[in-house]
C-alpha cells in the first residue's frame, strides 16, 4: 500500500517538473516573439540627397493602438522635420518628411507590436539635398510623442515595468503551482478512500 502511495507521489512531482518546465520554456518563447524591423528608407547611415517620406516595413503587421505608432526625424540642429503623424498600412509605418540644412538626421520610431508589445529603434542617416524646411521645435504629433519627446532607444516595458518574459514566466510559474495544488488534492482525496 505504501509503495503505491509513494509511487503515486513520485509521478505527481515528475508531472509537476515537467509541467513546469513546459511553462517556463513556452512563456519564454512566447513573450520574446515581437517584430523586427525587415527594411527602412533611408536605411541605417544612408547618404541621401532626395526623401520626402521616410518608411519602415516590419516582420508582421502592426497594431494601430493610438498613439503608440510613432516616426519622428530630428535633425542636427535638434528640429522635428516630420510633417504629419506616421500613416500605418499593415507592416508599414510611413511619414512624410521636408528636410533642412545638409548633414546627420535621425529617424527615431516606436511601434506596437502584433503581440502587443512596443518595440523602438533609431536609424542614423545623412541629409546631402538642399534645405526645404526650417523644421519645428515640437512634433506635429506632440501629443502621441509626448510633448515632443523623442521615442525610447530600448525596447519598452509593459505597463507594470516588467518584460514580456518576466510576465511569461509569471504566468507559467502560476500555471504550475496551481496545477501542483490541484495533483496533491486528488491525490489526498484518493488515499483516503482506500
Amino acid at each position: 500500500m505504501r509503495s503505491r502511495t509513494a509511487l503515486r507521489r513520485a509521478l505527481a512531482g515528475a508531472a509537476v517538473i515537467a509541467a513546469a518546465m513546459t511553462a517556463a520554456f513556452g512563456g519564454a518563447t512566447a513573450a520574446s516573439a515581437h517584430d523586427s524591423l525587415v527594411s527602412s528608407s533611408p536605411a541605417e547611415g544612408d547618404s541621401v540627397s532626395s526623401l520626402s517620406e521616410v518608411t519602415l516595413d516590419f516582420s508582421a503587421n502592426l497594431l494601430g493602438a493610438d498613439g503608440g505608432n510613432i516616426v519622428i526625424v530630428v535633425g542636427p540642429d535638434g528640429r522635428h522635420y516630420e510633417s504629419e503623424c506616421a500613416a500605418l498600412a499593415g507592416p508599414t509605418l510611413t511619414t512624410a518628411v521636408a528636410l533642412g540644412a545638409p548633414g546627420d538626421y535621425q529617424v527615431e520610431w516606436r511601434a506596437v507590436s502584433s503581440d502587443g508589445h512596443p518595440v523602438s529603434g533609431v536609424i542614423p542617416f545623412t541629409w546631402t539635398g538642399e534645405s526645404a524646411s526650417d523644421g519645428s521645435e515640437q512634433s506635429p504629433c506632440a501629443a502621441a510623442v509626448g510633448a515632443g519627446e523623442a521615442a525610447p532607444e530600448t525596447d519598452a516595458a509593459s505597463p507594470a515595468g516588467m518584460s514580456g518574459l518576466t510576465i511569461g514566466l509569471l504566468a507559467g510559474g502560476g500555471a504550475v503551482v496551481l496545477v501542483g495544488i490541484l495533483i496533491v488534492i486528488i491525490l489526498r482525496t484518493r488515499s483516503r478512500e482506500d
